[in-house]
């Protein structure tokens, strides 16, 4: 409900942009009307115009009035106004054929002049009265009624004259329309009614950006508030407004300065389009940001420039400045252009009244067009008509958003089709009545490949022409059709994940169910092309039934995926669900928990295989194995726990256990008499433990074993993983007297130049070639290479998987200095290995001999 609340508030937006539209323009043929307005007795009263312009601005009135060759107008617009710092003297000439006395206005409207000076002239020499008026002195200011006018009281049956002084190097323009005082008031009225309802306005959008922001937090909403205030400024000390609000000294600075108001406008403007338009969350980013704060600078110069030189000539810098700004906003336009983004063209159809009203303004100032009350008051109309429409594209930018939001909510954003939220809900609503259905889960084999291929646009496209493809052979009846809060049409595909869709279909025969999806493999398989990448499709179908399979909407999902995690094995096109499949997922779960409680609790055991020394027959060590009994299933295979804590992530704390219940077993056989090497085996993952060596060679000391008694086997696959990191460890290994292995060798990937750099100390051949050595003559010939070679670099050699007595005989004859295997013993419990070791020893003086000799040479 509430994303067609959304959807319905866009065309209340243009039609309310369209009612603004109409109003100004009513206000417009308001103002125009107004402007006709004169005295109303025409006949009584007419008015000559003459002028006199004074280039050195050093003449007084009585040379003026004497001297000056005044030439004569036909109207104010006649006298010759320009944009520069000079002196004008106007005469109006009034001829009053009244028989009483009349006040009138003489209409001047610029509260921006420097200084005005008007003088009531009778009989051309006798000065009535006078006035001072102007922007530059706090005596001067205000002196003056709104609209700015110079009120005359006309005497019947005298020579009547008006003489004006206007220097100003400001706009000096005027209109000096005469006025009856009824006219004028009206007018006052009027105008005092449009700046109120314009400023009005632009308080109220102040303070509702304000509280959007406090609720946002989007600075876009907080930069408008400066940007509607400075824009009421710059209209009331324009036309003479700010007088209401403002101390006259800081007036009279703002009056003078009104070049730099508007550059900040300007800027302001310029920054409201930057956040307005996204560019903080834009890959163009960078350039926007670039481009932004160099037009900023430049106008931030011209604002502190207009400071120190005359009106005239800023105004003109300003005028020439706009165009490059208004061309980086078009460029901004641009570069963020996205046609369903219905905001955007709102907002830049907003800049158009505002730029209109400023070369109005402008034009006005050089006397390109007459003066009216429509041109005058066409900055207020076009900045109130700009402020209303940002405000508009503001409220709609901010429903497209929030509307973003909702479908984010409900749609994936690659596809657009219904995500995860709506087919929980879907779901949901289908067990809610009761029903009974299939649920399908599709997904595309080698989308995760293909994604450092695609960029965003071709991920877009190759995520749409799937589901184009599911979509078109889903529209047959048995498929149910998902609901959104949306106004478009139902979907019968949604979304679960990129790569991943699903779909629902009704409890149909299994025949029917068949035919769509071999229909729909058939579709989807096959090449795809996406721009000018070609791309081969293969997708993976699994499915779940409800309420056989479960009956809330997660747990549906979950198993129609674990049904394609079940069909990589599988050649058919679809599998459904496995609930066997599912026991030993649930099995293996509750084995992790288990294993890592194990582990943390001390509860897993530790079996030594001994390793024999084919030169004297005595034990030469023993490699330790990681055994576990759990409560429930009891003995747990090696492959799958030890698997399981790689899958997990706890492989690094099973090793540093069995390392450290190693040590103690260690200790305990050297305190009894028997000291043998041991033998420790490091996956992958450990070698990235942090500070390995340093951790083995401080749990040797912590239960005094002598370094040089232990072993650590790492297979071949771990020479791969980080060649650099692994080298640093074994030397770090070595540098402590520690001795590494390299374990089944033969079944990875280990090359010469790796036995060569790295400074191992034994070479293990895996058992794969010595269970069968005496039938095989390939494997003799790799273990007599093996042994060649290992002998050549110095490096001691293992067999591993003895189980007969021709293959211990062939291994000793090859030159294999140890070997293991269920030949002489499999892997035993602590006691029995230490029992073990005990008896062999009794038959073998010498080596015992040889062990204390090696003990004390170690303690020593």
């Amino acid at each position: 409900m509430f994303m067609h609340a959304l959807q319905s508030r866009q065309p209340l937006i243009w039609v309310t942009t369209l009612f603004t539209l109409v109003v100004v323009l009513a206000v417009g043929f308001w103002m125009t009307s107004l402007s006709r307005t004169t005295a109303p007795a025409q006949s009584l009263v007419s008015t000559d115009y003459s002028y006199f312009i004074d280039e050195t601005n050093d003449l007084s009135l009585n040379y003026v009035l004497d001297h000056a060759p005044f030439t004569p107008a036909d109207s104010a617009r006649d006298i010759p106004w320009k944009l520069a710092y000079q002196t004008y003297w106007i005469k109006l000439d009034f001829n009053y054929r009244g028989l009483a006395e009349r006040d009138i206005h003489v209409l001047t409207d610029n509260p921006l002049i420097d200084y005005l000076d008007a003088y009531h002239i009778l009989d051309s020499d006798q000065v009535r009265s006078q006035i001072k008026a102007g922007d530059k002195t706090p005596a001067r200011l205000n002196r003056l009624p709104m609209p700015d006018s110079i009120p005359v009281n006309l005497l019947p049956d005298r020579d009547n004259q008006l003489l004006l002084k206007v220097t100003s190097n400001d706009m000096a323009i005027m209109p000096l329309s005469v006025m009856s005082h009824h006219a004028f008031d009206h007018l006052s009225r009027s105008v005092h009614l449009v700046w109120g309802g314009f400023v009005t306005f632009t308080f109220m959008v102040a303070l509702y950006s304000a509280g959007v922001y406090v609720y946002s937090r989007q600075r876009v909403y907080l930069i408008f508030v400066p940007v509607a205030l400075m824009s009421a400024m710059l209209v009331s000390v324009n036309h003479g407004f700010s007088r209401y609000f403002l101390p006259d000294t800081v007036q009279i600075v703002i009056s003078n300065h009104l070049v730099a108001l508007a550059v900040c406008l300007l800027m302001a403007g310029l920054w409201f389009t930057y956040y307005f338009l996204d560019f903080e969350r834009s890959r163009l980013y960078q350039r926007a940001r670039s481009l932004f704060y160099m037009t900023c600078g430049g106008l931030f110069g011209l604002a502190v420039l207009s400071f120190i030189t005359p009106t005239y000539v800023s105004l003109s810098f300003v005028f020439i400045a706009q165009l490059p700004v208004y061309g980086l906003l078009a460029y901004y336009l641009w570069l963020q252009w996205q046609p369903r983004k219905s905001w955007l063209l709102l907002f830049a159809f907003s800049w158009i009244p505002a730029i209109v009203g400023g070369v109005m303004l402008y034009a006005l100032m050089l006397n390109y067009v007459e003066y009216s009350l429509l041109s005058r008051y066409a900055l207020m109309m076009s900045l109130g008509m700009t402020m209303i429409l940002f405000t508009l594209a503001l409220a709609e930018r901010f429903r497209c958003q929030r509307l973003q939001e909702m479908q984010a909510l409900t749609h994936d954003t690659l596809s657009y089709l219904p995500n995860n939220n709506v087919l929980h809900m879907m779901i949901d609503d289908l067990i809610s009545r009761n029903m009974s259905f299939n649920l399908y889960c599709l997904s595309v084999d080698n989308y995760t490949s293909l994604l450092p291929y695609l960029d965003e646009h071709a991920r877009e496209e190759y995520i749409t022409a799937i589901a184009e493809r599911i979509s078109d052979v889903l529209a047959v009846p048995p498929v149910i059709c998902i609901r959104t809060d949306s106004d478009r049409p139902d979907y019968r595909l949604g979304c679960l994940k990129e790569g991943v869709f699903a779909f629902l279909m009704d409890d149909a025969d299994s025949a029917t169910c068949d035919r769509i999806i071999d229909a729909l493999i058939k579709e989807l398989n096959g090449e795809l092309c996406v721009g000018a990448f070609v791309t081969q499709v293969k997708v993976r179908v699994g499915v779940c039934h409800c309420p056989t399979d479960g009956d809330h909407p997660s747990l549906l999902i979950s198993r129609a995926l674990s049904a394609i995690a079940q069909h990589q094995s599988l050649t058919t096109h679809y599998a459904r669900f496995n609930s066997d499949e599912q026991r030993h997922h649930q099995l293996h779960v509750s084995l992790v928990t288990d294993l890592r409680d194990a582990i943390e609790n001390d509860q897993l055991e530790l079996y030594h295989q001994p390793q024999i020394d084919l030169r004297t027959g005595s034990i030469h060590g023993s490699e330790v194995l990681a055994r576990w009994t759990h409560p429930e299933y009891g003995q747990i295979s090696p492959e799958v726990f030890v698997q399981m804590a790689e899958d997990v992530g706890i492989i690094n704390n099973l090793t540093l256990w069995v390392m450290k219940r190693a040590f103690q077993q260690q200790a305990q056989l050297i305190r009894n008499g028997h000291c043998r090497r041991l033998s420790i085996n490091i996956s992958a993952s450990d070698i990235y433990i942090p500070d390995l060596a340093n951790r083995v060679v401080e749990l040797a000391h912590r239960y005094h074993i002598p370094t040089n008694l232990i072993s650590l086997e790492l297979t071949e696959s771990v020479m791969v993983e980080d060649y650099n990191w692994l080298k640093q460890l074994i030397s770090a290994l070595s540098a402590s007297g520690i001795e590494v292995s390299i374990d089944d060798y033969g079944t990875g990937y280990s090359s010469l130049y790796f036995l060569s750099q790295l400074p191992f100390t034994e070479l293990k051949i895996d058992r794969s070639f010595v269970r069968d050595l005496h039938k095989s003559g390939r494997h003799q010939s790799i273990v007599r290479a093996t042994t060649d070679m290992a002998r050549s670099l110095g490096v001691m050699v293992v067999a591993e998987g003895v189980e007969t007595e021709e293959a211990e005989a062939l291994l000793r004859r090859y030159g294999v200095d140890v070997s293991q295997g269920y030949y002489y013993s499999r892997p035993l419990p602590f006691q029995q290995y230490q029992a073990y070791v005990e008896r062999m020893d009794s038959v073998q003086p010498t080596a015992i001999l040889q062990e204390k000799s090696l003990r004390s040479s170690s303690d020593g």
